[in-house]
């Protein structure tokens, strides 16, 4: 028989298991989340699907995909949002907007 207020051994089990799903797994989510951030476009490189984007925060590099909306206003001097998120360590741009 348990004293009152003590877990069944499964209950114990459950938790750590469950504490350690929500480490594994809440990072993969939560860097998968989609950042707006504005600023000007300096340097576009359409061989390396590239552009560099001057910010408040200062010079960024961002990677475009076929999938990446808006694309025709990457252009040197563009004054934009873009909407990216972070996949295999790169900022990929999901949609350029014009500000």
């Amino acid at each position: 028989m348990q004293a009152s207020g003590d877990e069944p051994p499964s209950g114990k089990y459950m938790k750590k298991i469950a504490a350690i799903f929500f480490a594994l797994i809440l990072p993969a989510v939560l860097s998968a989340a989609e950042v707006k951030i504005k600023g000007t476009i300096l340097k576009v490189d359409n061989a390396e699907n590239r552009f560099v984007l001057k910010t408040e925060r200062g010079e960024e590099t961002f990677v475009t995909t076929k999938a990446t909306k808006g694309i025709e206003l990457a252009k040197e001097g563009a004054k934009v949002t873009v909407v990216f998120s972070e996949k295999d360590g790169q900022p990929k741009v999901s949609e350029i907007i014009r500000d």
